[in-house]
């Protein structure tokens, strides 16, 4: 089996923990880790029908585009409850209308929506340190581990600082490198990306399981 298809697939399995643990305590679950579950199921469709479309040499960039619009929407929503700059509220509206605009108009589905990756980013970022940074406020320092929604920031975090990197630097790889060492590089640290990312949410889901099961 191809390396890096056999790398996919692992990243595909790591999102069925997260959904898994969601599963099981559903019931218990606050809306935020709702949206957690969520977000890793929309995952798990969008990847199945991507290679769905890959078998049958179809183009997936509609599908993934699509998918990081909604995935960026309820990460936002997820962290909107320790949101104190009003700014990142208008900031996500124009960069919806954006997504939207980009991907009709400007960029369309023809490849994946850059300009919306680069705005989407930033936005993630700032949301994720801002929620963090109310977090340590607002929170002893020695409980901060035990809060699923600290390991949800650190999730935003990991995945959206390190994909922005590799959208700036993507135009500099198709520049300098062959198609097949480009490809290889992006689906190695995209999925990488993907794999901690998944790993954080399913720590996040985990850590609430364990607040209430354990015995006090």
């Amino acid at each position: 089996m191809d390396p890096l298809l056999l790398f996919s697939y692992i990243s595909i399995l790591t999102i069925v923990f997260p959904i898994a643990m969601g599963l099981v305590q559903l019931k218990q679950l606050q809306s935020t880790l709702k949206l957690i579950l969520l977000v890793s199921v929309i995952s798990l469709l969008s990847d199945a029908v991507s290679f769905i479309l890959i078998r049958y040499h179809l183009k997936t960039w509609l599908v993934l585009n699509i998918f990081y619009v909604i995935q960026v929407a309820i990460f936002f929503v997820a962290l909107g409850h320790k949101r104190s700059i009003p700014r990142l509220r208008l900031f996500f509206y124009a960069w919806l209308a954006f997504a939207i605009i980009n991907f009709f108009l400007i960029e369309t589905s023809a490849g994946f929506n850059t300009n919306t990756g680069y705005a989407g980013g930033i936005l993630m970022i700032a949301s994720a340190l801002n929620f963090l940074y109310q977090l340590i406020n607002e929170v002893p320092k020695e409980k901060l581990q035990t809060l699923p929604s600290f390991w949800l920031s650190f999730a935003i975090l990991v995945y959206y600082g390190g994909t922005l990197f590799l959208f700036l630097f993507n135009n500099y790889l198709l520049t300098h490198l062959s198609n097949e060492s480009h490809q290889t590089i992006w689906v190695v640290l995209h999925v990488t990306l993907n794999i901690t990312k998944n790993a954080f949410l399913f720590t996040s889901l985990w850590v609430n399981y364990r607040s209430k099961t354990s015995p006090l």
